[in-house]
């Protein structure tokens, strides 16, 4: 029997984890009074001349009776019979397996002898329909899957998920009784509607068994959900697809790409930064997904954490291949049910295992002309991983069903891995097409974006000129006239832009320059006074460096200003340079092209963020809020025998006692701490942190389940104090490696170790947080 429409797929017997290759169940079945022959050993007709021919109208056959042409033509027949007693005779043997090795699972036994008592006359009453036969044989597989599986899992999550299904098969195996337990004119009666009903309910049991198993083993690659086009942190930083009536050219072209079966596997679209690169992605994506051909988008940024670090990529990408073809997952599962931790792996093998492998194998069953999409490739932190991707892509994407579309800015370390590979890729340089089509498209996104000004003719043409071929000078200058601080005039803000001094001599010059009149414009203000100042300076830097869209709350943690309606204040005249969520309400900077004009001392000149000397500040005061929030049972639990998910409203309580600007403290001050200068004020901080708070904060973090950050953040503050620069005697080395070791240890056991076991019971943190020797 196919299988039905679902989102999951059929598992084999090995495509559970830690389930050994299941050929023929191995369990000793008790004699019964008939016990059916096993698989393969049941004996073959008799077709010789002397034997006899059974005939329910002929009770006494005719010995030595000669072969005749009927009953040649019967031998088809009887192997079709042999045939349908081996597919019932290998179910009932499951079965009894089944039972006999379920005492972990006592539903599941139950299940089992409840069907076997059924099994006779469920066996007549399907021998006849080809379809109950084929359900059979996948009820045989999988039977033979979980048995095997009900042996050797030892992981709670996965037990768990057993015993749910176990229960459901329960209580459809007694649905399944209950037809049989009819009388006679009864069953006569609703004999066909039980058929249906019988195949129905395997099928349901079928359908959810798998569908927990696949959401088990898809989701143990932890995927990126921000990554994709359209989730919610694309509206966070404010992406956005192309104004209607423009990029005409680049999307036709880039749809006949995708079309076309001809067409090279790889197109890569580069610009340098501002050219539109990100937003024709976005564009893209949409088209494709409403033609039914995206496949998967990774968007990268550097705005999170997860979001630019390369060694999620595969892993987001194979998860949402398995979403959105089920050929594919069919594939995928396989795999990961031999190995379940191949999303923690290193780049290649993640490569191989998960995106390679898969795609070949499900290749001929899978939708033509579908595009993976990967944005922003140089926003990753770790070029090398960016390199290796990339050398994998070029090496098998011709084998891949499917195309993948690349963006990025032409980095050396991309562009060096790009050129060679002409022959099997398609290329577009944003920042070379020509410049009077780009101008164009700019034109109707100013005169569509800046109706509240009302431009004149000659206004449009002068912005349009003063854009070039960058679209985030004009995207800039949109927000800076329409957006501005407190309730600006857009006719005047039009005005001082058309009155800016131009000259071109690089090609950052254009929106160096908007950049610097914006900032000028804010801090050189009259209307502002001196410490309001301060506070946009304050906040400008906070955000710049911060490892994520962060909320108000967090600014004025971080920032030192201590009052948040001052830190909103100070957001709006810098609005033209960083983006709030109308969801959320987090703020982050609206384009990567501010950032690199920021670090840059030659570029920014006196509005220079030294990234040093504020990533200590920053550093500073993540210490001091952990300091004034954390503390010993934080969401007062009534026992620490109950795990943190079995606690009633346990979400609402982390909310509560765990507010954003604590979360962001807790998750990214080893961050800050790496980039800062080493200092004897850190140094103490560092000490007192780790002598009276790290269990604390390791509380926070396992109540976030977010304990993968203990092991990083702890390195980052070992390197740190590795680097040149003053020590303190005060802070022995011992406490950062006595947690360091035992966080490995912690990360290498699968059982949960309460957070005074972690440190050694004579270390001086152990001491100083309570633990007695």
């Amino acid at each position: 029997m196919s299988a039905p429409a679902s989102s999951s797929v059929p598992l084999s017997p090995n495509s559970i984890p830690g389930a050994p290759e299941v050929t023929q169940a191995p369990e000793q079945v008790p004699s019964t009074p008939h016990p059916s022959p096993p698989l393969g050993e049941l004996p073959e007709p008799s077709h010789s001349a002397t034997a006899p021919i059974a005939d329910n109208n002929n009770p006494n056959p005719q010995h030595n009776r000669p072969p005749t042409a009927e009953m040649s033509a019967s031998e088809p027949a009887d192997k079709e019979t042999n045939s349908t007693n081996q597919i019932w005779a290998s179910l009932k043997l499951s079965l009894k397996g089944l039972g006999s090795a379920s005492r972990v699972f006592p539903h599941l036994a139950s299940a089992a002898s409840i069907l076997l008592e059924c099994f006779d006359g469920l066996e007549k009453a399907a021998r006849n329909l080809s379809d109950h036969e084929d359900l059979a044989s996948e009820l045989t597989n999988l039977i033979e899957s979980l048995e095997a599986h009900t042996k050797t899992t030892r992981s709670p999550s996965m037990t768990k998920c057993i015993s749910g299904i176990t229960i459901k098969i329960k209580q459809q195996a007694e649905e399944i009784a209950k037809m049989r337990t009819r009388d006679a004119v009864g069953r006569f009666l609703v004999a066909e509607a039980d058929e249906e009903n019988v195949t129905n309910l395997s099928m349901s049991t079928w359908s959810a068994t798998n569908a927990q198993l696949v959401e088990r083993l898809l989701d143990a690659l932890k995927p990126v959900q921000q990554a994709a086009y359209d989730s919610t942190l694309a509206s966070t930083v404010g992406r956005r697809s192309c104004t209607e009536g423009t990029r005409i050219n680049i999307m036709s072209e880039l749809n006949n790409w995708a079309r076309d079966s001809q067409a090279p596997a790889i197109f890569w679209m580069n610009g340098m930064a501002g050219t539109g690169k990100t937003t024709i992605a976005c564009t893209f994506s949409q088209v494709l997904e409403e033609g039914k051909q995206l496949a998967a988008s990774y968007f990268c940024t550097r705005t999170t954490a997860e979001c630019k670090d390369v060694t999620r990529i595969i892993p987001t990408i194979a998860y949402q291949l398995a979403r959105y073809c089920i050929p594919f997952q069919s594939s995928l599962c396989e795999v990961l049910g031999e190995e379940p931790d191949l999303g923690s792996k290193n780049i290649k093998k993640q490569f191989k295992r998960l995106l390679r492998d898969p795609l070949v194998q499900s290749a001929e069953a899978m939708p033509e002309d579908l595009v993976i999409i990967i944005d922003a490739l140089d926003e990753c932190e770790d070029h090398t991983g960016v390199e290796l991707i990339l050398d994998l892509l070029f090496q098998h994407a011709r084998t891949f069903p499917l195309k993948i579309y690349l963006t990025s800015r032409p980095e050396p370390e991309i562009y060096n891995r790009m050129a060679p590979h002409s022959h099997v890729r398609e290329v577009i340089h944003l920042h070379e097409i020509e410049k009077s089509l780009v101008q164009a498209d700019i034109e109707l996104y100013l005169q569509a974006e800046l109706t509240l000004a009302s431009p004149s003719a000659s206004d449009i043409d002068e912005l349009v000129h003063r854009s070039g071929a960058l679209f985030i000078y004009a995207a800039t200058l949109v927000r800076y006239i329409n957006s501005g601080k407190r309730l600006a005039d857009p006719h005047k803000r039009l005005r001082s832009v058309l009155d800016m001094v131009q000259g071109i001599t690089t090609h950052h010059t254009q929106i160096d320059a908007l950049y610097s009149a914006i900032l000028e414009s804010v801090l050189n203000d009259d209307e502002l006074e001196p410490d309001e100042k301060d506070d946009v300076r304050e906040v400008l830097r906070t955000v710049l460096l911060a490892q994520e869209p962060i909320s108000i709350e967090t600014i004025t943690t971080l920032s030192g200003i201590n009052n948040p309606k001052r830190v909103v204040l100070a957001i709006q005249p810098l609005r033209s340079v960083l983006h709030q969520s109308e969801q959320t309400g987090v703020v982050s900077t609206l384009h990567a092209s501010f950032p690199d004009f920021m670090f840059s001392s030659e570029r920014s000149e006196a509005y220079f963020c030294d990234t040093v000397k504020h990533s200590h500040t920053l550093a500073e005061r993540c210490f001091l809020a952990m300091q004034e929030q954390l503390r010993f049972n934080i969401c007062e639990l009534e026992t620490s025998f109950i795990p943190d998910t079995a606690v009633n409203g346990i979400e609402s309580r982390i909310k509560e006692k765990i507010p954003p600007p604590l979360t962001y403290v807790c998750r990214y001050w080893g961050s800050h701490l790496a980039l800062a200068s080493k200092s004897e004020a850190l140094l103490m901080m560092l000490n007192d942190f780790i002598c009276h708070r790290l269990l604390f904060w390791m509380e926070v973090m396992n109540l976030r389940r977010e304990t993968g950050t203990y092991l990083a953040t702890l390195v980052m503050a070992k390197q740190w104090l590795n680097q040149p620069g003053p020590t303190s005697p005060k802070l022995p080395s011992s406490p950062v490696h006595t947690a360091y070791l035992h966080l490995i240890a912690s990360t290498l056991s699968s059982i949960e170790l309460s957070l005074s076991e972690l440190l050694e019971p004579n270390s001086r943190a152990a001491r100083a947080q309570g633990k007695p020797d």
